[in-house]
């Protein structure tokens, strides 16, 4: 990464933070809703059976409704867990709520004394990713830490030759989505970016795009 880019990125980041956070809980909670609508349509068009979603951390758009929907109609949900050695995340199966505990950064996580890891191998139908700021060219940006990235990485090399890879859907509000993300060749870039207002396909793999 160049240090123009870094430097890019932070700015950013504090930018989008402060963004994200001026949206009040009341709307929040109106767009997430509306969101989670859409995600349950194209994860209903891809007949998913399995997602990896992540869990609401303070201002982000919340998944829980869209987790719910998928416990009551039997789609398998994974979360991330992330381990001690600050670059490693982990899936596990979580069935409920009671799964979870209060883990890094202060993200609900699986807790390992009662939800099921998912196993090295594991291709999930769908990846739901956080982020601070996406485009719609896939570009996404997120806290610094790279887990995601990294986790495609595995994935890419659990796949075959990439072409096994799931769908990567940046979920978000849509003032999260901006003209550009400064990016980096590490950075794992989305498939579609869903917010409330719409689904933005990125075009970035051929062929995965389902019309709802």
């Amino acid at each position: 990464m160049t240090e123009r880019n870094k430097e890019a990125k932070a700015e950013l980041r504090a930018l989008m933070k402060a963004s994200r956070d001026a949206i009040g809980p009341d709307e929040r909670a109106i767009q997430s809703a509306e969101a989670c609508v859409r995600m349950q349509a194209l994860l209903s068009a891809m007949k998913a059976s399995s997602v990896l979603a992540y869990i609401r951390l303070r201002s982000e758009l919340d998944t829980s409704p869209l987790l719910e929907w998928c416990w009551s109609g039997g789609i398998a949900v994974a979360a991330p867990r992330c381990e001690p050695d600050g670059r490693t995340m982990t899936p596990y199966w979580i069935r409920g709520w009671d799964d979870l505990l209060p883990g890094a950064y202060g993200i609900r996580e699986p807790n390992p004394a009662t939800a099921v890891p998912c196993g090295s191998d594991l291709i999930p139908d769908a990846v739901i990713v956080p982020g601070l700021a996406f485009d719609r060219g896939g570009g996404r940006l997120g806290y610094g830490a790279g887990y995601y990235d990294r986790y495609y990485d595995r994935l890419q090399s659990i796949a075959r030759d990439g072409g096994g890879m799931p769908p990567w859907l940046g979920f978000g509000y849509e003032s999260q989505l901006i003209e550009a993300v400064p990016t980096d060749g590490h950075d794992a870039f989305m498939d579609a970016v869903v917010t409330g207002s719409g689904v933005y396909w990125s075009g970035r793999r051929s062929g995965v795009q389902w019309n709802l």
